[in-house]
């Protein structure tokens, strides 16, 4: 299993630079995420609405995207208490050490473009379990 956290979700459904990257994930079957990804999602995509970016109708299509892509949708609340636990030993948000609490618990690891989690995640022991997208071997 793969855990794929907002920041990699986003490149499917807002094109950037390394979009086609992300991409590579779509059609797996072993992707899941703690569902707090759609709320993340959600409100980016609300963002890019009132900035004229795209209408509401075309923001709920990618949210619809972003949730049939994502297989399994684990549940935030058994993840919070180890997630607030994370967020304090990491000194780092808790809506990213909800993805590596859900990593954890499923014994696999989390991919994130968020660089700054990664290097805190690398700092503090949890290399394993955060990793830079693409993690090497991932399109395979």
């Amino acid at each position: 299993m793969i855990v794929v956290d907002s920041s990699v979700a986003l490149q499917w459904v807002v094109p950037e630079d390394g979009s086609s990257r992300a991409e590579q994930l779509l059609g797996r079957t072993d992707l899941v995420a703690a569902d707090i990804i759609l709320i993340e999602v959600a409100n980016v995509l609300g963002k890019k609405v009132r900035a004229g970016d795209m209408t509401g109708a075309e923001a709920a299509q990618r949210l619809q995207f972003v949730r049939d892509s994502i297989p399994r949708l684990d549940l935030t609340l058994p993840l919070i208490d180890r997630a607030l636990e994370l967020s304090v030993e990491l000194s780092h948000g808790i809506y990213d050490c909800t993805f590596l609490a859900c990593a954890l618990s499923l014994n696999t690891f989390v991919v994130s473009r968020d660089a700054p989690f990664i290097n805190r995640a690398g700092q503090r022991g949890y290399g394993e379990r955060v990793r830079e997208f693409p993690p090497e071997g991932i399109g395979e």
